[in-house]
């Protein structure tokens, strides 16, 4: 009785939307992370571009994630989360044909049209998870899909290298766009729509909270009013701070662990451990979330970070610190992004969630530039100071997190304007 009463529940928190999802964002992962992988590679080896020309259009992608996030959220509470999703895996096509194009122009427009698709996909993926996942296990279900980039990246990447080994990076490009078009179609035939919220919807499990909903909740902007909330900024914070240590880290361990053992190897050996050790974390917080509630995962999650951001800083000329408080200061970052649709999910009405997050993945992109940034100019001063100013700028981030919780029990009515 025991075991087929889990078994059905394990029916029930794995619906057929999210089962699709799940495998939308595995083969989002089979096709992103060699596509960008190899791009600086085509760019250098085929296109015979410059290193400023390669940084450029890197920087670029960057950039056209920030206009994707605005334009992206906006469109989920428009169109709806699956048009939006669908827009992003049409800019995977366009990004796998970047191999094929050989014309600088065609080059740049399809890379362009695959960063605004990243941008699209990440939002419209994680709203049709937060509105059709269990409540009672969005935790764990967060954690399954960020694993579709790491896992489906994982699996290609052997057979990616294989491909441009022997056949060279046409078939290479090709292949990719041929499974990001057999993606976009299946989505479109077997994902259902999003279900139609006439009227006012709820924000947060048992809070009591509701927005009334005005003409122009559906509009295609509207930001103003929402991102001028103590709620909505406070989580900005919670975003955006954990970001920059990340953003910092993941140019700085590997560059730090090279100059320290002068080894390509120890280089992938802490990527690996950091990628295995963040995946068990995952599972981990997102459980937790949804057995303990999402207060004390994400506060747990901080004081992990800011604990191995201080590690790094007094040891940071000793290589074994990369392998024990690096990978836990990478876990904990990764921990703290499958927290988020489970915050977003409390402190948002279905309605809005896709601008909420569409400001959230923008100040992820501003993140991610300013971390590195700030980490290079203090590595100039002390191997250890980027570290030690992450720790701190993550205690504002744990005040910001106490804050959005005790906001969250007392959230009031808002009327939805034009803004």
């Amino acid at each position: 009785m025991r075991e087929s009463r889990r078994w059905a529940t394990s029916i029930r928190i794995l619906s057929r939307p999210v089962a699709l999802l799940l495998l939308v964002q595995l083969l989002s992962g089979v096709v992103l992370s060699p596509q960008r992988s190899f791009f600086p590679i085509y760019l250098e080896e085929q296109l015979r571009y410059a290193a400023v020309f390669i940084s450029a259009f890197v920087a670029m992608g960057q950039l056209l994630g920030m206009v994707a996030s605005v334009i992206g959220g906006a469109l989920c509470d428009a169109v709806g989360r699956k048009w939006t999703l669908v827009l992003g895996l049409i800019g995977f096509v366009f990004g796998g044909l970047v191999y094929v194009a050989r014309a600088p122009w065609l080059v740049a427009l399809f890379w362009a049209l695959g960063g605004l698709g990243l941008g699209f996909h990440t939002l419209g993926g994680q709203g049709v998870l937060i509105d059709t996942a269990n409540p009672q296990r969005l935790g764990v279900l967060s954690a399954f899909y960020h694993w579709g980039f790491t896992l489906g990246g994982a699996l290609s990447s052997p057979a990616a290298g294989l491909i441009l080994d022997q056949q060279g990076f046409g078939v290479f490009g090709l292949t990719l766009a041929l499974i990001s078009l057999a993606t976009v179609l299946g989505t479109m035939a077997l994902l259902p729509s999003d279900t139609p919220h006439p009227n006012p919807s709820p924000i947060g499990r048992g809070a009591g909270v509701r927005v009334e909903r005005g003409m122009s909740n559906r509009s295609l902007f509207g930001y103003g009013e929402i991102v001028r909330r103590p709620a909505v900024i406070t989580l900005g914070l919670v975003r955006f701070l954990p970001t920059c240590y990340y953003g910092m880290a993941s140019v700085l361990n590997p560059l730090l662990i090279n100059r320290l053992a002068g080894s390509k190897t120890a280089v992938a050996l802490y990527t690996t451990s950091s990628l295995v050790v963040a995946t068990l974390a995952q599972v981990v917080a997102g459980r937790a979330a949804d057995r303990w509630g999402r207060r004390w995962p994400t506060l747990v999650s901080f004081g992990a970070l800011i604990f191995s951001a201080i590690g790094q800083a007094a040891s940071a000329t000793h290589l074994w610190s990369f392998y024990t408080f690096g990978v836990l200061g990478i876990s904990a970052a990764w921990s703290l992004a499958t927290l988020l649709p489970c915050l977003v999910a409390d402190a948002a009405a279905v309605e809005e969630r896709g601008r909420v997050l569409g400001m959230l993945n923008l100040v992820w992109n501003v993140g991610m530039m300013v971390g590195p940034l700030i980490g290079g100019a203090l590595l100039e001063v002390a191997t250890g100071w980027p570290f030690l100013v992450a720790a701190l700028l993550n205690l504002g981030a744990i005040a910001a997190a106490l804050s959005f919780f005790r906001l969250l029990t007392n959230l009031p009515v808002y009327q939805v304007t034009d803004s």
